[in-house]
């Protein structure tokens, strides 16, 4: 395994959830960058080029989806492993979300065993 970090990004425009987010994902040996906005998760993945990414389903400018499609386009096969998260379950998400290329949704509050098999995928553990 290479000595630079594994890299997760973690998109949440709600500070708490954000914070929690972090704070279960401080216990893995992972570099954390976070996003609050979609435009600042597009740039974020572009520039950091993480491993995961835990994107939020309901941003203020650009739905979670969306953020994932345009990292699509930008990154195309080097897109990371990602995980939609949301705090409302609407009837069409799993199929939207699958139809998008997301095969992972967690839901808040994202209980900690949820987060285990993927930070481990990402932190190469």
């Amino acid at each position: 395994m290479s000595s630079t970090p594994n890299k997760v990004l973690i998109v949440d425009d709600d500070f708490i959830s954000l914070e929690v987010l972090k704070a279960m994902v401080r216990q893995y040996p992972v570099e954390i960058i976070t996003a609050q906005t979609g435009h600042e998760a597009i740039t974020a993945a572009v520039e950091h080029r993480p491993t995961l990414i835990l994107l939020d389903h309901e941003l203020p400018d650009i739905d979670g989806i969306d953020v994932y499609c345009q990292i699509v386009e930008k990154l195309g096969s080097e897109t990371p492993n990602t995980a939609m998260v949301t705090g409302h379950q609407h009837d069409d998400f799993a199929e939207r979300c699958s139809a998008a290329g997301i095969n992972t949704q967690l839901h808040k509050p994202v209980k900690p065993q949820e987060l285990a098999d993927l930070l481990r995928i990402a932190s190469g553990v």
